[in-house]
């Protein structure tokens, strides 16, 4: 008897494999470096890696759709797609730490070793053709931030939203392990192809599912059961509501540039895999769930503007304005369609352009021990700091989905995908739900032209890749806004497998 290697497609997980790499290789050169060495060279190795893993990525595009190992990932355009998105906002987000790392007592090394692990369990909840891989994905995604968010170990509101978003992403791990053991009890599968088979979905990457999956063999009650805790347990990466009680502390608690790369990383994660699973898996059964994520989206939509109304810092503002944009992100999934898939693809493009900008500009105006994230700290921000108050009006702008900017881009493709599916009624509420944010994003350029500074305070001078950040961001924001027809046409061919 021999024994044979199975054979085993890595290029498939490549980018997965060079930030895991790039992780440990950071680990390792901080045990070979002395003590008081220069931290720039981490930072730089985990660029590298990054711009490794995208380059892996873009050269896999226009091959063919394919699953590897044993079924449980896929190389698609899709995945291709949000993995140079991913490793994109990672780079950004080593960017900011070149200032954040000055200002708090960080350790670099566990920082973007941390960074880069993360970014494998995002790769990894877009790529998985498996509910067992969306877990997985899920989990390694959450342990990094779970620790990423307290890692500002001098001030207590970190550690406070460290330890608040454990205990509830522990529940929220316990519900989407329950849901997916309930999809498991009734179709007798995992697989996403073979689900969808179990409940009658025809096409697809059918990989080689289990002899006992057999068409429309699902129990529907159970099937429907662990669908609503697929929701809760996803709903709660994506801080939507009622799921969300947890983003505003945590993104006020956490280092600026953490708040920025979960804002953006995380629920982009969180929506690539619930527009796979719900739309590989579950696309037979979409009046069911429609529905119910029709109202979750209301509910976000309308809670995230409404209370944002009220807040003073702008760290918060933010985080419940995220929370309204996860709102209209999940309107492109409500639609099921191939127009609706292809939107939430540009719309979280356009979310990561104009959030990792406006954060940028928070982080140059922090000083250290001081982050000035009230809003009042940026009155007279134009007579201080014309560039950054230039920027950061664009920012509020194309978050506000005012034209000619690429938020307006995003929402209008949302919000067409909705009316195409007969959601038009969710359409009119994302459009009045938009009116109504413009209020808050105008309130911040309010202050920052019409209302006189206060006092005379030293000016911090931002570090020239925030300031690089933010002003690459911008020029993002116009020019995708005029021509978005790049970014759309990508989108559109990363998501034929959506019919």
């Amino acid at each position: 008897m021999t024994f044979a290697l199975p054979s085993l497609d890595w290029w498939a997980i490549a980018p997965m494999l060079v930030l895991t790499l790039t992780g440990c290789a950071t680990l390792v050169a901080d045990l070979l470096r002395a003590e008081d060495a220069n931290r720039e060279p981490l930072a730089w190795m985990t660029v590298a890696g990054i711009a490794i893993s995208a380059g892996v990525a873009i050269a896999s595009w226009g091959e063919a759709p394919r699953l590897a190992f044993s079924d449980m990932v896929y190389s698609d355009p899709f995945t291709q797609f949000f993995t140079v998105l991913f490793v994109s906002v990672t780079a950004v987000t080593v960017l900011f730490s070149f200032e954040q790392l000055g200002r708090e007592d960080f350790h670099p090394a566990e920082f973007y070793t941390l960074i880069a692990f993360s970014t494998v369990g995002m790769v990894l909840m877009a790529a998985a053709a498996d509910l067992v891989m969306v877990f997985l994905g899920v989990e390694l995604l959450s342990i990094c931030l779970y620790i990423l968010t307290g890692f500002s170990r001098r001030r207590l509101e970190s550690e406070e939203s460290a330890i608040k978003y454990l205990l509830l992403g522990a529940f929220a791990s316990a519900f989407l392990l329950y849901g997916v053991a309930l999809v498991y009890g009734s179709t007798g599968s995992t697989n996403l192809s073979c689900v969808g088979l179990a409940i009658g979905a025809s096409g697809g990457l059918a990989g080689a599912c289990d002899g006992a999956v057999a068409a429309g063999t699902a129990s529907k009650a159970v099937l429907l059961a662990g669908v609503g805790l697929l929701i809760v347990g996803l709903g709660f990466k994506a801080a939507l509501v009622p799921f969300h009680s947890w983003a505003p502390d945590v993104y006020e608690g956490a280092p600026t540039s953490i708040t920025a790369y979960m804002s953006v990383g995380a629920k982009a994660a969180a929506f690539a895999a619930l527009l796979r699973v719900f739309l590989v898996a579950f696309p037979t059964i979409s009046p069911d769930w429609s529905v119910v994520l029709a109202i979750v989206a209301t509910l976000t939509m309308v809670t995230g503007n409404a209370v944002a109304l009220l807040q003073k810092n702008i760290k918060r503002m933010l985080g419940y304005s995220s929370i309204a944009h996860a709102g209209y992100i999940l309107v492109a999934i409500v639609s099921a369609s191939h127009l609706g898939a292809t939107s939430l693809l540009v719309y979280a493009v356009a979310y990561a352009v104009m959030n990792m900008g406006a954060f940028a500009v928070v982080m140059a105006l922090g000083q250290a021990g001081n982050e000035r994230t009230l809003i009042t700290d940026y009155a007279g921000l134009s007579r201080r700091q014309p560039l950054l108050a230039a920027l950061m009006a664009a920012f509020m702008l194309s978050l506000a989905g005012i034209p000619p900017t690429f938020g307006f881009v995003g929402k209008f493709y949302v919000f067409s995908a909705a009316v195409e599916s007969g959601f038009a009624w969710l359409a009119l509420i994302g459009l009045l739900s938009s009116v109504a944010s413009v209020y808050y994003y105008l309130r911040v350029v309010h202050q920052m032209y019409m209302v006189a500074p206060v006092g005379e305070a030293a000016e911090h001078v931002p570090g020239r890749w925030l300031s690089l950040v933010a002003v690459v961001a911008c020029g993002a924001v116009f020019l995708l806004g005029l021509f978005p027809g790049g970014v759309v046409a990508v989108a559109n061919a990363s998501t034929m497998f959506v019919k």
